[in-house]
């Protein structure tokens, strides 16, 4: 069969063409330093690049997250630790009003301190983290969440909480709710609450309240009369008696699993209730100790009261640091969660990089290699196209 010299040459112009494209792709990689520009370069490669890239930029908005929910962490671990440094203070107050005789006017001076001290926890109740949010607020963030009316501190936030996504299978919450940090504490130790009557006559205060078997006790109000200077009886919430004895000074009277030691002489007549804990907000336990510190003490009998409204005052002041060493704790190892997240993100996003990288960036030295070949490879088509183009049968006869 005769081949025509136009169908040689057509065979000629596409291995050209062919060789210019493949030229030209090799130019383009080494110059972009991408090996796939399109999905049309690598198929199967542009789809794992997709994902890859997808999960790139998830992590981009994880680390963003980490950066806002620390932000706002550290900002409330701070202001934890000053409320915290604060009632330790009005703690030591007290302890100074209980511990040594007090005039008038050093008794004032421990209520003002202790009024400066009230504002400023207010003041660090209504933090706000820079950008216009309010840290105890829950979901209202916008809201002052602490408002004072009066003689109460009323709390306008909610019990929810504001969290930040910052891995595939993490997400870690930002803040504390202010009714978790500043009223849910429970008074007296934690367990039970005692108080002494309006009406005492006597001396006789409380000193400790402890608790010896929480499970036998049963949670409800109980009532310790002084029948004599030296003889009690404790009754319940129905008015039953449950023990009677004697009673000396330095003593203490257990029952129901918990025991409350008293100093002092009773009068007949006096009583003390002892309650089951209930929440008391940080405002209103520093607002009582206020209200000790500027009350009565006329006479022996009031004494006795403020004495024993001291130690209900240290009590609700212990309870109260600890909700806050609580609450400080958790923020803690929230942060160290957020560290420890960040560094596995980086982690991953150095995995699917340096994969993305294998998959769209060019190998140099390869690339280079193959555009001197196909440089080599056209040049020498050209130059055997040139001579064979212009060959016909009369110059071989």
């Amino acid at each position: 069969m005769r081949v025509s010299t136009k169908s040689f040459q057509m065979q000629w112009l596409n291995s050209f063409t062919l060789r210019q494209q493949n030229l030209l792709d090799i130019q383009r990689q080494v110059s972009s330093g991408r090996r796939v520009a399109t999905a049309a370069d690598d198929p199967v490669g542009a789809a794992q690049m997709t994902l890859l890239q997808q999960g790139l930029d998830r992590l981009d908005n994880y680390a963003a997250n980490a950066d806002t929910a620390r932000r706002r962490l550290s900002l409330s671990e701070g202001a934890l630790s000053e409320a915290a440094d604060l009632v330790n203070r009005v703690r030591e107050l007290a302890i100074q009003a209980g511990g040594a005789a007090q005039t008038p006017e050093t008794r004032q001076a421990l209520a003002n301190e202790a009024r400066e001290i009230y504002r400023n926890l207010l003041d660090i109740a209504n933090t706000q983290d820079g950008e216009g949010r309010y840290l105890f607020a829950g979901n209202r963030v916008h809201s002052l969440p602490f408002i004072e009316n009066g003689a109460t501190v009323t709390y306008t936030g909610d019990d929810g909480g504001r969290s930040q996504r910052i891995g595939d299978n993490r997400v870690v919450a930002e803040g504390n709710p202010g009714s978790e940090v500043f009223q849910a504490i429970r008074n007296g130790n934690g367990t039970f609450a005692v108080s002494a009557a309006a009406g005492n006559s006597g001396t006789a205060f409380f000193t400790a309240a402890s608790v010896l078997n929480p499970a036998a006790w049963p949670a409800s109000d109980f009532t310790i009369n002084f029948t004599a200077p030296d003889a009690f009886e404790v009754r319940n919430a129905a008015g039953t008696a449950v023990l009677t004895g004697s009673y000396s000074p330095g003593d203490s009277i257990a029952f129901a699993g918990i025991s409350i030691s008293f100093d002092g002489t009773p009068a007949a007549g006096d009583s003390f209730q002892v309650s089951p804990s209930q929440n008391q907000d940080l405002f209103t336990t520093i607002r009582n100790f206020i209200a000790t510190m500027e009350g009565d003490l006329s006479s022996q009998a009031s004494r006795a009261q403020v004495q024993s409204q001291l130690n209900a005052s240290l009590l609700d002041m212990d309870r109260a640091l600890d909700k806050l060493g609580e609450v400080r704790a958790s923020v803690g190892s929230r942060l160290a969660v957020i560290d420890q997240q960040v560094d596995n993100n980086q982690e991953l996003g150095l995995q699917f990089t340096q994969t993305l990288s294998l998959l769209r960036d060019v190998d140099y030295a390869s690339a280079i290699s193959e555009l001197e070949q196909q440089m080599i490879g056209l040049e020498a088509a050209q130059r055997s196209f040139a001579r064979t183009r212009s060959f016909s049968l009369f110059q071989l006869l």
